[in-house]
This record gives structure tokens, C-alpha cells and sequence, in this order.
């Protein structure tokens, strides 16, 4: 009639001695089962359809009537170290609950021993009355999901389903244990069990179903060394095992950073990965402010209800001190200096600040014959500058007038240049530079005889 296949029926008065007198009436059958891996790299679902009470005329199905309360055994053979979920409502027909039933499973064990490697999960439904049907055959759908044992990259899920039944009419506590036949699961047991409906006891000696596993897993390449305010980019491996993935298949990514006030973000929102290694990202602006260490950045991998992750770190350097190099005689011609100032290429920031000259002592304006000539300590003049780091350029600095008559009285002046620096942070540092003003000798007019 049909293929040994999951459909859920629930039509039992077609039960122990009256089974044979009903013609036409069946007991439960399992139909087209399928399987499936859940949210790409989750647990494995298997739907197992189960039908009953279809006989010969879909018009008139009243001897496929509910006199009888029955409840429904089903028994996956499964790899060892599977774990099911306690309890399953039915996905489609008829609605009930199965249950996880440890005696259930110890009678397929008993009957049909699972080889090395595999176990049995028995599952057992709430009681049920099927209601007399005109049109078709009553159903019922079980779905669990399945979490697999771990296995090497590439696995596989095999399995193997039966269905059963147990007539409620006679024994009617339904939470007793399942007893199947003595030495055949087709047999019903004393406490009304046919432990198998569909199929014979040796349709369970092979022919196993296999669904091919995927499984991901993240790994953090090395970190990165930045300074404050740099971004940083972190890597990771998203390594994926087993078969191609469906097309059009990615996973949603996301990041987090353990340095405070610094915000994570993936170097791409999804990832379609492909079997093996896949290169991902994560970046982690780093605040000016951010103090000197090791900081940890996690990335994550989500499907549905699926999620990898991993964490990689970002170390912080410390901002070193902005340096400057300078020319420490400074010409000055047309009451200017000019101040030559190297910014070091092993800064991190440009060289930006101001620079202010003072003579470097008290200096004499008027000349030594001049009554009540004194001296006094001047200001020259400033100026402000930014020069990139491993550049060199020329500062220009108006020499003020006071500045200006000391300089010509001995056409040298000793002066301190100071230099207040700011780097990224807005943390000041002030650099003092002894330097020599050096008036610039006028050029000589030759004239022609």
C-alpha cells in the first residue's frame, strides 16, 4: 500500500483482536520523513509524519472512528550521545504532546539492539481519540530536534525511524511502562504496545538516513598594536565544515570591545562563508583618551538561534612625547627669525604648538655712555607652526622692536625658545631650546666705475 514513510494516523479501533474483523482500516503508518540541520549550523529536525485509519474509500471512513482512546509510540535510532528534547507538541495534524519514554526505548534496545556507536530515543504521545473522519485519513506530525554529539569537521547525522501504537481501551493508565512483545516489536504486548505498525522488524537492520553536519567555528588571528585615536582592525577566521552551504546562506555578524568608550563593528555586516577557512574582522575606533594596555574584542556569527563566537584583543600603545629638532642659530633679517624645526618621523602626531623667544637675560637697550641706560629681560615674539612628522620647515617669528635694538647693538642675542606642543589627546608638553639671534648682514652694493 504505501512505502515505509511517516504519516500520523489515529485510528484505532482497529486494535488487538478486532483489528482483523475492520477491513480496510490500518493502523498507524509512518510516511515520507524528512531531516534537516536547523539554522544552517544548529540541531538536526526530523519530521516524522505519521497517518492512520485510510482505507480503501476516502468517503467513508466512519469504521476509522474514535471508539478507541490510543497513544502513539515513536523511536528514532540515533549516534550515541544525541540528546532530545523532553517533550515535543505535534507540528501538524491532530494536536498532542510526546514525551520522552526511557522505557520505550529500553524495549526497542532489548528487541533491536542499536550496533556500536548508535542509541534509541523513544518518545510516547499524550492519549488520543481520533475523530471519525470522511475525508482522509487522521494525522499527526512529530518534529523533534536532535542536538548531535560532537564529532569531527564534516560529520555525519544517520537515523532510523519506527512507529508504534498502544491501545488505551483495556489498561487505561497511560503513564505505565511500555512492554512490547516478547520477541517481536509487530506484537502487542500485555499492556495493549504494538511497538511497531509500519514496516517489520527487519526493515531496522540497515538503510539508515544521513544528513551530512555543518558546524562553524571562529578564531582570533593576532592582534594589533595602535595608538589612541587610531582605528584598529582585528582578524578572525570563520571556518566552516562539512558541505557548501545553500546558496544565498551567510551569517549575521557582530562585535563588541572591552576598552571603554570605544565602540566595535564587524568589517562586514553578514558573511557567506564557504567550506574552510574565511577571513572576518572586526574594528575598534580607539579614544584619544584610552589608556595604555591589552583590551579584548569578541566577534560573533549568528543563524537564527545559532551563535559562534571568539574573542581576539587590541593592544594600546602609550602616546609617545611630541619632539622637535631645531637649528639653534636662528638669522635675522628685516627684523624676522627664521627658526628651522624638524619634526621627527618616529612622532605620531604632527609637531603643532606655538613657539615664543625671550632673551635669555636681562639685555641693554641704549648704548653703555647713555645715562640711565638698564637692562631688561624681553620678549621677542611668537609664532604658531604645524609640520608633519619626518618633515622640516621654517618658522618665521616677528622680532619685536625692543628685540630688534638689542640685536643690532651686538648683532648677537642669546634668547630661550619655548615651545608648549599638543598632541591628539590634548595633552600639552612644553619643550625649552637655548638658540642664538644672529642679525644678518646687509649686502654690500657694487658699483660699477
Amino acid at each position: 500500500m504505501r512505502r515505509f514513510s511517516p504519516r500520523l494516523l489515529l485510528a484505532l479501533p482497529c486494535l488487538a483482536a478486532l483489528i482483523a474483523v475492520l477491513a480496510g482500516c490500518e493502523t498507524p503508518q509512518l510516511d515520507t520523513q524528512t531531516a534537516r540541520q536547523q539554522d544552517l549550523i544548529g540541531p538536526v529536525r526530523v519530521t516524522t509524519p505519521i497517518e492512520g485509519c485510510n482505507n480503501s474509500n476516502p468517503t467513508d471512513n466512519t469504521n476509522c472512528s474514535g471508539a478507541s482512546p490510543l497513544q502513539l509510540l515513536v523511536g528514532y535510532r540515533v549516534p550515541a550521545g544525541t540528546t532530545a528534547p523532553a517533550s515535543v507538541a505535534s507540528s501538524a495534524g491532530l494536536p498532542t504532546t510526546f514525551h520522552l519514554s526511557s522505557t520505550f526505548a529500553s524495549e526497542l534496545q532489548r528487541l533491536v539492539p542499536a550496533p556500536s556507536g548508535q542509541q534509541w530515543i523513544g518518545y510516547l504521545s499524550d492519549e488520543l481519540t481520533p475523530p471519525d473522519t470522511t475525508s482522509g485519513p487522521n494525522t499527526v506530525t512529530l518534529a523533534p530536534d536532535f542536538n548531535p554529539p560532537a564529532a569531527p569537521a564534516g560529520g555525519n547525522f544517520t537515523y532510523r525511524t519506527l512507529v508504534g501504537m498502544r491501545d488505551d481501551s483495556v489498561v487505561t493508565d497511560p503513564t505505565r511502562a511500555v512492554q512490547c512483545g516478547i520477541s517481536d516489536l509487530a506484537a502487542t504486548g500485555s499492556n495493549g504496545d504494538t511497538c511497531l505498525t509500519s514496516g517489520s522488524m527487519a526493515d531496522l537492520t540497515g538503510g539508515d538516513i544521513t544528513v551530512p553536519l555543518n558546524d562553524l567555528t571562529l578564531s582570533p588571528g593576532a592582534g594589533p598594536s595602535v595608538n589612541p585615536g587610531d582605528t584598529a582592525t582585528v582578524p578572525f577566521v570563520a571556518t566552516l565544515s562539512g558541505p557548501a552551504l545553500p546558496g544565498g546562506s551567510s551569517f549575521t555578524l557582530s562585535a563588541i570591545s572591552g576598552l571603554p568608550g570605544a565602540a566595535a563593528a564587524p568589517g562586514a555586516a553578514s558573511l557567506a562563508t564557504a567550506p574552510g577557512a574565511n577571513a572576518a574582522s572586526a574594528t575598534v575606533k580607539v579614544p584619544v583618551t584610552a589608556s595604555p594596555g591589552d583590551y579584548p574584542v569578541t566577534l560573533t556569527a549568528t543563524s537564527g538561534g545559532q551563535t559562534r563566537q571568539a574573542t581576539g584583543s587590541v593592544h594600546v600603545n602609550a602616546l609617545p612625547p611630541i619632539n622637535v629638532a631645531i637649528n639653534r642659530s636662528l638669522s635675522v633679517k628685516n627684523g624676522v627669525a627664521s627658526l628651522s624645526l624638524t619634526c621627527p618621523s618616529s612622532n605620531v602626531d604632527p609637531c603643532a604648538g606655538s613657539v615664543t623667544l625671550n632673551t635669555a637675560g636681562k639685555v641693554l637697550l641704549a648704548k653703555k655712555h647713555k645715562p640711565k641706560a638698564r637692562k631688561r629681560a624681553l620678549k621677542l615674539g611668537s609664532s604658531s607652526f604645524s609640520i608633519a612628522p619626518g618633515q622640516t620647515g621654517v618658522i618665521k617669528v616677528k622680532i619685536s622692536s625692543a628685540g630688534q635694538k638689542a640685536l643690532a647693538r651686538t648683532g648677537k642675542l642669546r634668547a630661550n625658545a619655548t615651545f608648549l606642543l599638543t598632541n591628539r589627546a590634548g595633552q600639552a608638553a612644553k619643550n625649552v631650546s637655548h638658540v642664538t639671534l644672529v642679525q644678518a648682514k646687509a649686502r654690500k652694493k657694487h658699483h660699477k666705475k
